[in-house]
């Protein structure tokens, strides 16, 4: 499902910049709820699009892509910033072939900091990170 007010803003006011992500839900359905969102100058947050899938996997990132290629239409110089989760980085190569992929700040922050077991590692990549 997209968002017919959300994406007439995004396509006219706001940076091309579009974060994605999918979070597992619990309980007796499971499944995993895939979202697409963008901020404003004022840091308002907007869904632009989502949908509920099976699992975090290829052809469900790829599927959800599509769809939102197909209500995005086309625009030059997209950005779309993720975890690294490799079924969504794949997804996006693959579906928006031009556009440039990034990486979250804090999931990366989160990974250095899992990996090195030290805070300090991590609080310093955040900051070369924002500088």
């Amino acid at each position: 499902m997209s968002l017919g007010a959300s994406l007439i803003r995004f396509r006219r006011y706001m940076h091309p910049v579009i974060v994605v992500d999918g979070t597992n839900l619990k309980g007796r359905f499971g499944g995993t709820i895939f979202v697409a969102t963008v901020q404003d100058g004022s840091e308002h947050v907007y869904p632009i699009a989502f949908r509920y899938g099976d699992s975090e996997n290829n052809l469900s990132w790829e599927w959800f892509l599509d769809c939102l290629k197909g209500a995005l239409c086309h625009i030059v110089d997209l950005v779309f910033i993720s975890d690294r989760h490799a079924s969504l980085e794949a997804g996006v190569y693959k579906v928006f072939p031009d556009a440039t992929h990034i990486i979250c700040c804090w999931h990366f922050s989160k990974n250095v900091n899992k990996q090195f077991h030290r805070k300090d590692v991590a609080t310093i990549m955040d900051k070369a990170a924002r500088s």
